[in-house]
């Protein structure tokens, strides 16, 4: 699908990107030293920081890759897949951010190495620098140049990734967050207008009640409960997010915070039922022909959109849409550049490192972790899965020290958190190796699955998403290994 785009929408869009990239020119003369340059000065009130949050965790990956459920499943996208993280967001908002805030931190593998020393630390960082890799981002930006002009993927993800690069690297995070308010407001009015078009289009929701199946109106659907629990069970990651804890960090004050995330999960809720309606309206696409039928259901809400937009409203949409890819690909790319220098090649250099070499070194950081996402960015063919692999590396490495740490300040123990993280990181690599390895790929499910038959004929399906269902109770029961040794060991001083 190559969209004809008129010169007004094109303007929008040059526009759009131009700006952007002055702005993180412009901006890179602000920073005096690394806490201005990665943190903003420590200095984010409460409208930067919900611009911030909401966009950054809501670009591309989002938009398309919670549609893929929504278009493949109807409403459980949001009630199975959605609607608990924001159980998490309040969690996080209201037990974690002051503590955090408190303790003036600069990133979260810090914590680790002042709770539990530098072995756990490293560990730490590497979670949260594959966890940040661009990958989602950049598949995203080249699934938008392959729908709306005919793009090769990997071109499209390599010139719009790049503009976020730069300005990424220019401006920090004071470049992130004010292009992040613009973005912010892009994305919202971009989903305000597309949504009732393209439900338009297909005769309202009502012609969607009546014509798609009944499933797709249940809160559940008909997934496996084993599978809603896994998607439930990533929200988890909220409460070790790197990009967030970034934004506890630089924010003014914990009140800042907390009403930035509170009032941000209004605005996300919002965000994921236009995103869950435009997918089922583009389900109904496919039933009418206005759509392909065998549209791959990662481009479902993309293509819905652009076909049920007027002309000269198209230019908008794709800015929004290309918005809300930057602010994430942006925030990810320094968290990941400051866990190369910052967290791992800082505390293991010989001499001491300065402000400007840090800042110079994070830049390179940058553009390592950008390069590298953009090589794995097209291995996944499902979004989705991809978000749960990255998402159980993270969680399952350091969810558990990082908790009991905040909460349990006895129980911060060299050997506790270090058992704990190599054992959920180990265990989570090696399952889904052994699925990969064993299992089959589903095409009805979109995943793969390894089916384990028993010597009495009973068959048991693991799939790759129930990872987490196994990793956390092994980290879990590393750190009380760990922490009983390290009890043991000093008693044995003593």
């Amino acid at each position: 699908m190559n969209t004809a785009l008129g010169t007004f929408d094109v303007a929008i869009i040059a526009g759009y990107i131009i700006s952007v990239i002055g702005l993180g020119i412009w901006l890179s003369r602000r920073h005096k030293n690394f806490d201005d340059y990665f943190l903003a000065g420590r200095g984010l009130t409460a409208p930067i920081l919900v611009c911030t949050l909401v966009s950054t965790y809501y670009g591309i990956d989002v938009l398309l890759g919670d549609s893929e459920l929504a278009y493949n499943e109807g409403i459980v996208g949001f009630f199975g897949y959605s609607m608990p993280i924001y159980l998490f967001y309040v969690v996080a908002a209201l037990l974690l951010a002051k503590r955090l805030k408190s303790e003036a931190f600069t990133s979260l593998p810090e914590i680790l190495l002042r709770y539990y020393g530098p072995n756990t630390q490293i560990l730490g960082a590497i979670a949260s620098f594959l966890y940040s890799l661009p990958a989602l981002s950049l598949f995203g930006f080249g699934l938008v140049a392959h729908v709306v002009w005919g793009w090769e993927p990997m071109v499209g993800a390599a010139i719009l990734g790049g503009a976020a690069l730069i300005y990424t690297i220019l401006g920090g995070l004071w470049a992130v967050a004010i292009t992040d308010a613009i973005q912010f407001f892009m994305m919202c009015v971009t989903l305000a207008v597309a949504v009732p078009l393209a439900l338009g289009k297909v005769g309202g929701y009502e012609w969607l009640e009546a014509n798609l199946d009944p499933t797709y109106f249940q809160t559940f659907g008909d997934l496996p409960v084993w599978l809603i629990l896994i998607y439930v069970m990533t929200g988890l990651s909220v409460l070790v997010e790197p990009a967030f804890y970034q934004r506890i960090f630089s924010a003014k004050s914990f009140k800042s915070v907390r009403n930035a995330m509170l009032f941000g999960i209004l605005l996300w809720g919002s965000y994921d039922w236009a995103v869950t309606a435009t997918a089922m309206a583009a389900k109904g696409g496919t039933l009418q022909g206005i759509l392909p039928v065998d549209i791959h259901p990662n481009e479902a809400v993309l293509r819905m959109t652009v076909v049920s937009l007027p002309a000269g409203l198209v230019g908008l949409f794709i800015a929004g849409v290309l918005a809300a890819e930057m602010s994430t690909v942006d925030s990810y790319c320094l968290v990941a550049g400051s866990n190369l220098s910052y967290d791992i090649y800082k505390p293991r250099a010989r001499l001491d490192v300065n402000d400007t070499q840090l800042i110079r070194l994070t830049r390179i950081g940058v553009v390592i972790s950008w390069v590298i996402g953009y090589l794995v960015a097209f291995y996944f063919e499902r979004m989705l899965a991809l978000w749960v692999f990255l998402s159980t590396l993270l969680t399952s490495t350091i969810l558990i020290p990082i908790l009991l740490g905040i909460f349990r300040p006895d129980w911060r123990k060299p050997l506790a958190g270090f058992v704990s993280a190599v054992t959920g990181l180990v265990s989570a690599i090696l399952f889904y190796g052994i699925v990969e390895w064993f299992g089959t790929f589903s095409e009805e499910n979109g995943t793969t699955i390894l089916t384990i038959i028993t010597k009495s004929g009973a068959t048991y399906d693991i799939w790759q998403e129930y990872a987490m269902l196994i990793t956390l109770p092994i980290s879990l029961v590393g750190f009380f290994i760990g922490l009983a040794l390290e009890n043991r060991r000093t008693r044995v001083i003593e």
